[in-house]
């Protein structure tokens, strides 16, 4: 591989601290967080959130461009040039089907579009659909599991309709002095880390390709072959990029858990070699050597990265990207209650700055062929 001319590291610093900020990061995080994203239908909700965000930025440099629900995929793609890194992050969200008529007045059946793994009732919203793409979510409730079964429970009043969506829902809310985060975060912190990475680059003129999947997971509980069918239909058709990072929530081994202290701590973006125990995607070993040695020291854009050794990550998006290429990394934030498991989902945002100056270090290295992808 020949060595390429590195990018002025006083430059890529410059740009990071310009862009990646606490008070940006908090500012789209909650832009996007707040805005309900059902799995199939997150490019007409929150989607007109990245696309609001995009015009206030002013990211208008020739070259750069959004398309909602691209190539009818209903994902949504952020791009810079062509050929450089490519980001995916889910753009969806925990969420639900009406599953049949009331079982009794505020009760009302639904199946997951996802695991559900709320041990607990789980706060929700309802999301309603109009033919001209509208839609309005203001009705609560919560999602329980009643004799194996799963409900919606709202007031009386509250008649659900065929096409109507559940969503897990909790308002974002923030500890300014530790960073601390508790909302509706899977995925929309990792699309907020990616986004501001995306701006970066962009202002850097450097390449990259930013993947708002819509549907993450697909039927609930199938297998690795049957999930990510959002990133599916993008990869029909699209080019080969030189290096795919799918982008998600990490849980922490258990040896850290007391020094995160429920993530009051930063711990550093998460670098791990596989998801769910190998059952998911697989980095070929020669280019996670490769990339830990890029992130895992100090570099030039300051982000903090650990490898993530006996962390569950669970399988995301990396899933169908493995079937297309073997230039696969997973790359996320640390956090815990992605599903709202035992209570809310909650991360550092502090973790989502070291993921977005990570995410800049990667896609220089990948377009000035300082890491090594091509074997």
């Amino acid at each position: 591989m020949s060595e390429a001319p590195r990018m002025d590291d006083e430059e890529i610093a410059a740009a990071c601290s310009k862009f990646i900020t606490f008070e940006r990061m908090h500012h789209l995080l909650q832009l996007l967080a707040d805005s309900p994203a059902p799995s199939g239908a997150s490019s007409l909700t929150r989607g007109k959130k990245v696309q609001e965000w995009f015009t206030s930025e002013a990211l208008s440099a020739p070259g750069v461009t959004l398309e909602l629900d691209y190539g009818r995929t209903g994902c949504d793609v952020l791009s810079y040039g062509s050929g450089g890194l490519r980001m995916l992050a889910h753009l969806d969200e925990v969420s639900y089907l009406v599953d049949g008529l009331a079982a009794s007045p505020g009760l009302w059946p639904v199946a997951p579009y996802c695991y559900h793994l709320a041990q607990a009732p789980a706060p929700a919203r309802v999301v309603r659909f109009l033919s001209d793409g509208s839609w309005t979510a203001t009705d609560r409730g919560e999602v329980v599991s009643l004799d194996g079964r799963y409900f919606f429970r709202c007031p009386p009043s509250l008649e659900l309709n065929p096409g109507d969506r559940v969503c897990l829902a909790s308002d974002l809310t923030c500890d300014l002095e530790t960073g601390r985060v508790t909302g509706s975060l899977d995925n929309a912190a990792g699309v907020a880390a990616a986004m501001l990475a995306g701006a970066v680059l962009t202002l850097l003129e450097v390449p990259f390709t930013l993947v708002l999947t819509d549907e993450e997971e697909g039927p609930s509980g199938a297998s690795s072959q049957t999930i990510s069918r959002g990133a599916a239909r993008y990869f029909r058709q699209s080019e080969d990029a030189p290096l795919n990072v799918a982008i998600d929530i990490h849980g922490v081994p258990d040896r850290d858990l007391g020094r995160v202290q429920g993530h009051s701590v930063p711990w550093g973006a998460s670098l791990a070699e596989f998801s769910s125990h190998g059952r998911g995607s697989v980095a070929p070993p020669q280019l996670y050597a490769a990339v830990s040695e890029l992130l895992c020291q100090e570099n030039a854009s300051g982000g903090v990265v650990t490898r993530n050794l006996g962390g569950y990550v669970p399988r995301s998006d990396d899933v169908v990207a493995m079937t297309q290429t073997n230039r696969v990394l997973i790359l996320g934030y640390p956090g815990i209650n992605r599903h709202f498991d035992r209570g809310l989902p909650t991360a550092n945002i502090h973790d989502l700055l070291h993921l977005a100056r990570a995410l800049v270090t990667l896609a220089v290295a990948v377009s000035y062929k300082h890491v090594a992808v091509d074997w």
